[in-house]
């Protein structure tokens, strides 16, 4: 009857230290991934400076040819080319704005949270060796 409770305690022993083995082989996957989501974050502020840019000459080239339009009406419609013009400007910068709000409101994902949790659950595993 002794060897019931060693035998009991030995597989609870092995099944703990097989549970932080896992819980370590995880965790390295998970950091990986977090790793290689910085890197893709990395390369997706560079393509977002790089769509600012495009956006900022393309605007100053659509800001000379509104003016070039408007410099061609004639001098009585002139004003109510311009309040035109700065109408649909308006219009179109405040739904740019509301859209990019609504997509800053989303959370991020959490893998840092994930990542602690792990690490919590081998501390777990190898505490109860």
């Amino acid at each position: 009857m002794d060897r019931l409770p060693m035998f009991i305690s030995g597989i609870t022993g092995a099944a703990g230290r097989l549970g932080g083995a896992a819980s370590e082989i995880l965790q390295d996957r998970l950091e990986l991934l977090a790793l290689e989501l910085r890197e893709a974050k990395i390369r997706f502020i560079q393509a977002v400076l790089l769509v600012c840019m495009a956006v900022v000459f393309s605007l100053l080239g659509l800001l000379l040819l509104v003016l070039a339009g408007i410099y061609v009406l004639p001098p009585e419609w002139r004003l109510y080319g311009m309040i035109v013009a700065a109408a649909v400007s308006m219009l179109t910068g405040a739904s740019a704005y509301l859209t990019l709000l609504r997509h800053l409101q989303r959370k991020p994902l959490a893998f840092d949270q994930s990542l602690a949790e792990l690490k919590k659950d081998a501390t777990c595993f190898s505490t109860k060796n």
